[in-house]
């Protein structure tokens, strides 16, 4: 095909078709084969066709036409592509926003469990007790000791080895002031005693439990012949009626007097042993006890060797419980019987008078004895009502503020102080049993 003449402005269209085909050639091989194959084409149509005359201008339009196809080809290819990706951006957004959701109702849920309260949850993991822990962690005599529990009384060393870590070291509490060390010092030593626990209140308190236990105090007093108000005076000194019963825990003091070197530390080690067989047979766990700083226990403040050999089940309940006003009440007056108490004497201790205001010439104490008749004619000392003591009179001194006081106390006083052996308790015990006494029936 001969093309006689070629105009301005169609060489310029062809050049410029040129310039765009070489552009895009360079951005993507593939678009450069495929606007080979279709001019491929588009020759071989007009070949078969046999155009015999192709004009400048139709040429032109033509080359035109198939750059702008390319174009258009590859605006609607750049186009599906961001709309995949933006197909592909929603879909993720959809799944970050179900995942979001189903962390939201997750996290709800779990709330929801943790507002619930489910058993299972709350259950503690068991702790490991095969050594000991705590404040005698590393106390070897402790350590012995449990060895002793297990081989001769079949405790499980796990279980004496968990009381035992829970143990604290009692010396290194802070120390409880008493009565006697707070008192305002006003008169002498035993009126600074004496109102520690005959007072007002302690008065009522132990009317009160006498109205209310009134049988079992009679049917204690008719098995073992110790009087009611001697019973209660016990009761109201050791825990004031059951009001105190001590602000320390057992195992806590026991354990610490008997493994921390105290000066009777074999006694208190066979409290210790006793006081776990005790807690043993009453089903009552040992760390949960509170008792005095000497460990003595229930109503009556009994230490546990007491507990086994006086302590009776007197409401027939079949446990021997010191936590059991009825049982209390019947373990004190079998401690008495146990100990001595002689029904026959009428009085525990009778006021003397001898000369002067202060006594100095004898010993004096609970622990003493003298006969009647020898401070009756040899010092003078004569008691201020009828007394029979049936035996041996211990002579007590109690120093008031400007003078002493001097009384003769029977056997059955001693038997007192036995329970604790200290003679301002034992008179302490009389004289609050005196009073309540006195109270009930109005005589004085």
């Amino acid at each position: 095909m001969k093309i006689k003449k070629i105009y301005p402005l169609t060489l310029s269209l062809i050049i410029f078709s040129a310039c765009s085909t070489k552009n895009i050639e360079k951005n993507s091989k593939e678009q450069n084969l495929t606007l080979k194959r279709q001019s491929y084409q588009s020759i071989n149509l007009n070949k078969k066709k046999k155009i015999k005359k192709i004009y400048p201008l139709t040429l032109s339009l033509i080359i035109f036409s198939a750059c702008s196809t390319k174009n258009i080809e590859k605006n609607s290819k750049e186009q599906n592509l961001t709309l995949k990706r933006q197909s592909y951006q929603s879909i993720d957004l959809n799944k970050k926003k179900k995942i979001k959701n189903k962390d939201r109702t997750k996290q709800i849920k779990n709330i929801k469990k943790e507002k619930e309260p489910n058993p299972l949850l709350n259950i503690k993991p068991k702790e490991d007790y095969s050594y000991l822990k705590g404040d005698f962690s590393d106390n070897f005599l402790l350590m012995d000791f449990i060895d002793k529990m297990v081989l001769e009384h079949n405790f499980k060393r796990e279980e004496l080895n968990r009381i035992f870590s829970e143990a604290k070291n009692f010396y290194l509490k802070p120390k409880i002031k008493n009565c006697t060390s707070t008192i305002i010092r006003v008169g002498g030593a035993w009126d600074r005693y004496r109102n520690c626990f005959i007072y007002e209140k302690n008065i009522q308190r132990g009317l009160e439990f006498w109205d209310k236990y009134e049988d079992a105090l009679n049917r204690a007093e008719a098995k073992y012949g110790v009087p009611v108000k001697y019973i209660l005076g016990i009761l109201g000194v050791e825990t004031g009626y059951g009001i105190n019963f001590g602000k320390h825990r057992v195992i806590d003091v026991l354990t610490t007097r008997s493994m921390m070197g105290d000066r009777r530390a074999d006694f208190y080690t066979d409290e210790l042993e006793k006081y776990l067989l005790i807690t043993r047979d009453i089903g009552i766990d040992p760390t949960e006890l509170m008792g005095s700083t000497s460990g003595a226990l229930g109503y009556g403040q009994f230490m546990p060797s007491s507990y086994i050999r006086f302590a009776v089940d007197f409401n027939g309940d079949g446990i021997k419980d010191l936590w059991n006003p009825e049982d209390a009440i019947g373990s004190i007056a079998n401690y008495f019987a146990k100990n001595g108490w002689n029904r026959r004497i009428p009085k525990v201790a009778v006021r003397a008078k001898y000369k002067g205001n202060r006594f100095n010439r004898l010993k004096t104490g609970y622990k003493t004895r003298y006969s009647l008749s020898k401070l009756k004619r040899k010092y003078h000392i004569i008691p201020r009502e009828k007394f029979v003591p049936y035996g041996k009179v211990s002579l007590i001194k109690l120093p008031r503020a400007t003078y002493d006081e001097l009384w003769l106390g029977s056997p059955n006083f001693r038997v007192i102080t036995k329970y604790n052996h200290s003679t301002f308790y034992g008179m302490t015990v009389f004289q609050l049993g005196e009073e309540l006494e006195k109270r009930r029936y109005g005589y004085y």
